[in-house]
């Protein structure tokens, strides 16, 4: 059994680095892939040489296909065995997209979290579906070296990690902490961004703390905008107490599995591709997409539904974490759960789907 593996990993985005992880997960299990990489963006960013070295095999041999793209673009090719379709999606809703057709054509269809299959199966995909959970090299995370941040020690620090978009809801965190914590408090809100300035976060939160009309001052959040060097993002997110994801729709949420990983439990969204997070889940209730003029066109729009989750429940739970935490309990607990998104129990999983047939 040889794969061919096609995906947008050299992006250095979340997507890349899922379809990254699944070729390093595959070659830990031992199961021979090829790798071959697409793009949408202008030049490629720096990834493993393991998958360098992947990169050279042939793949004229090879018997089954990944296609880890947008369903638009797969094309089903009749001398493989097996042509399995990898992708995901965060609102409720594949009709609008154009892409049932797409998927349907797959002999297989994977998607990363128990959400996705269900949202496909409401959709119409007939094609079969797994959940292949996304993995990481949890070696990385052993022993954080790098960069430290002052102001963020000698506090309790809740932290969001994602990019600056309209569906990562941060302004339901930051509502949220300064509703609940006075400035006072030994407590830190950091938040690490992207796809904009240090000018634009800090513009964004001034004009939500105004709105909320609680006080004349608020403390300020620890803000580090664009990208960083990889030791340096472990050993910063390695800073935080409480990974926060508002987030109105993941498939899966690759900075809650690094903190994880690093022993830091997280607070999400209640219904989204999150479950596997060691911490709580904040309800949530439906509503139409809204806002997220960075997709396509034809992603998360109002004929679909994503989660919003409920302010006041988060600033509770916030409330609940910063009371009750344990770092000793709850990093082990958290350390025992990220072994099963190793490189090598994800490839196992794999392994097992790929010899069903």
């Amino acid at each position: 059994m040889k794969i061919l593996y096609i995906g947008h990993y050299r992006d250095g985005t979340g997507w890349g680095n899922a379809a990254l992880n699944n070729i390093l997960a595959m070659d830990a299990a031992g199961i021979s892939v090829v790798p071959r990489a697409i793009t949408y963006e202008v030049q490629d960013r720096e990834y493993p040489d393991r998958i360098k070295e992947l990169e050279e095999q042939d793949q004229s041999d090879c018997d089954i296909v990944v296609q880890h793209t947008l369903p638009v673009n797969y094309v089903y090719d009749a001398s493989y065995k097996k042509n399995i379709g990898c992708f995901c999606i965060e609102s409720d809703n594949l009709k609008p997209t154009g892409w049932l057709e797409h998927l349907n054509l797959m002999d297989e269809v994977w998607v990363a979290c128990r959400a996705n299959k269900i949202i496909a199966e409401e959709s119409g995909v007939t094609a079969p579906i797994k959940v292949v959970p996304y993995s990481l090299d949890l070696d990385k995370y052993q022993n954080p070296e790098g960069n430290q941040i002052d102001s963020l020690q000698n506090n309790f620090t809740f932290g969001f990690v994602g990019e600056f978009i309209e569906r990562k809801n941060l302004k339901a965190l930051v509502r949220a902490f300064h509703m609940e914590f006075d400035p006072k408090e030994p407590v830190n809100l950091f938040i690490k961004t992207s796809r904009t300035t240090l000018e634009g976060v800090q513009k964004y939160l001034e004009h939500i703390k105004n709105g909320l009309k609680i006080r004349k001052t608020y403390k300020e959040e620890v803000i580090l905008a664009g990208m960083v060097d990889e030791k340096d993002y472990i050993s910063v997110i390695n800073q935080i107490d409480c990974f926060v994801m508002p987030s109105r729709g993941e498939a899966f949420c690759i900075p809650g599995l690094e903190c994880m990983a690093l022993g830091i439990p997280s607070i999400y969204t209640e219904g989204t591709g999150m479950d596997y997070l060691v911490g709580d889940a904040v309800k949530s209730y439906k509503t139409p997409c809204f806002g997220a003029v960075e997709s396509m066109s034809y992603i998360d729009t109002a004929e679909s539904n994503w989660l919003e989750i409920d302010v006041i429940e988060l600033a509770r739970t916030l409330r609940k974490m910063y009371d009750n935490y344990n770092k000793e309990t709850v990093s082990k607990k958290c350390k025992v759960a990220a072994e099963t998104r190793s490189h090598e129990h994800v490839g196992s999983i794999i392994k097992d789907y790929l010899n069903d047939n």
